[in-house]
């Protein structure tokens, strides 16, 4: 079975409806949805992209501003010790979330290819049942992973991909001499 559908097939969604006592004692109606995952269907899960740069983005954005803010306090009354230290605060801020900022970006731009390529052979793929392994399919031989942690299998697996110099093709009268 592929193992998109392996991993569909182990999630199940349910609603639950039911009640609960209220501030005032009546009843209120609630209800909640559940979705039970099995452990078959974790260990073939996709392979995640890294994480977003947005938010470390927009906090370095305000803090910055904010700390731009607080130094113009700061200089129109230098005798503020609030001022100044909202433009200390700030600025450290605006340091932490720019490192992590880059930090992403960097683990964005090395991995986040890298990924791409790893969940097209996750879709390639198949489970055996039977046999408890993973076929991936791709460019040359198939290849053969255990079950469990299928996501750090195929990274290593696309990244061995890309690794490998392109073959050359050479012609039949390629290093014939007349």
């Amino acid at each position: 079975m592929s193992v998109p559908a392996a991993v569909r097939a182990g999630h199940s969604t349910g609603v639950v409806r039911g009640s609960v006592t209220g501030r005032f004692g009546y009843d209120v109606p609630v209800s909640g949805r559940v979705v039970q995952v099995s452990g078959l269907a974790r260990a073939l899960a996709a392979p995640r992209r890294p994480r977003a740069a947005t938010g470390p983005a927009i906090v370095f954005g305000g803090s910055v501003l904010l700390a731009m803010w607080n130094l113009l306090l700061a200089v129109s009354d230098p005798a503020d010790g609030t001022a100044w230290f909202g433009t200390v605060f700030f600025l450290a801020v605006a340091a932490g979330s720019g490192w992590v900022l880059r930090a992403r970006q960097r683990r964005l731009q090395v991995m986040g290819p890298l990924a791409d390529e790893a969940v097209g052979l996750w879709r390639r793929s198949w489970y055996c049942r039977r046999c408890g392994v993973v076929s991936v399919y791709g460019a040359g031989m198939p290849v053969t992973v255990p079950a469990g942690s299928l996501a750090s299998a195929l990274i290593s697996v696309a990244q061995q991909r890309r690794q490998q110099p392109a073959q050359s093709v050479r012609s039949p009268s390629a290093g014939v001499s007349q």
